[in-house]
C-alpha cells in the first residue's frame, strides 16, 4: 500500500465506501510519482506532471477539521449536521470546486460541489468509482464545467493534449475500462445549485439548506 493511500484511507470518515478503483487510483499515483509533499507536509496527488496533458485535479482527503469548515461554509448551523455526510478528496477546478463522497441514505455516491464563484455544478459525478475513473480519463482539462459535457474535449491551450495516455492504459489494463466519448454518458444531469426542475438527487438535497449569511 503506498504512503498517499494510507494517508488518504486513513481520514475517510467511519460509514463512507472508499470505493476500490478510487484506492487503486491513489495507489497509481504514488507509484507514478505523482504524489508531491507540499510545504506544509501535505501529499497532492494529480494524473500527470504536464499540466498540459488530460484532466487536471488535485487529490487529497480532507482532514476532520478541514471537513468541518468546509461543511459550515455551505450549511451553516443547519439542523441535522449535513456536514457529516460530505468528504472531499479532489479538487476539480482552479477555481474552488471539488469532489467528494456523499453519503445517500447510507449509500456512498461520488458528487461535484461548484465553488459558486466560478462553477455552479452540484450533482452526482458517479455512483461508483470506476465511472469516476472513466470521467477523468475523457480528458476535459476540468470537470467542474458542466457546459462542455455534451461534447468531446477540446485543446484548451497550445501544446494541449486531452489524451493522458499513460493513465487511459493503466485504466484499461487493471479494469478493462475505456472512456467514453462525452461525459452525459456518465453525468446525465449535470444540474446546477438552485436548479428548482432538476431530478438530481445532490442539487435536490442541497439546494434544500439555506446558505449561511456570508457576513
Amino acid at each position: 500500500m503506498s504512503g498517499f493511500l494510507d494517508v488518504t484511507l486513513s481520514r475517510v470518515p467511519p460509514g463512507f465506501e472508499f470505493f476500490e478503483p478510487l484506492q487503486a487510483l491513489f495507489a497509481w499515483v504514488d507509484e507514478q510519482g505523482l504524489a508531491t509533499t507540499a510545504r506544509n507536509g501535505e501529499l497532492y496527488g494529480s494524473l500527470s506532471d504536464d499540466y498540459l496533458i488530460g484532466t487536471q485535479v488535485e487529490l487529497r482527503g480532507y482532514t476532520a477539521e478541514e471537513t468541518a469548515s468546509y461543511a459550515e461554509s455551505w450549511f451553516g448551523d443547519a439542523a441535522g449536521n449535513p456536514g457529516a455526510r460530505l468528504w472531499p478528496f479532489v479538487q476539480t477546478g482552479g477555481e474552488g470546486s471539488v469532489g467528494a463522497l456523499w453519503l445517500d441514505d447510507g449509500r456512498t455516491r461520488i458528487v461535484h460541489l461548484g465553488s459558486g464563484s466560478g462553477s455552479m455544478m452540484t450533482c452526482v459525478l458517479a455512483d461508483n468509482g470506476l465511472d469516476f475513473l472513466r470521467l477523468l480519463a475523457i480528458g476535459y482539462e476540468d470537470i467542474c464545467w458542466n457546459k462542455e459535457f455534451a461534447a468531446p474535449p477540446q485543446v484548451h491551450r497550445e501544446g494541449g493534449d486531452p489524451v493522458n495516455a499513460p493513465f487511459r492504459d493503466w485504466l484499461w489494463r487493471t479494469y478493462g475500462a475505456t472512456a467514453p466519448a462525452i461525459a452525459l454518458d456518465i453525468v446525465p444531469e449535470p444540474a446546477e445549485m438552485g436548479d428548482e426542475d432538476t431530478k438530481d438527487p445532490f442539487c435536490r438535497w442541497i439546494d434544500g439548506f439555506e446558505p449561511p449569511d456570508p457576513w
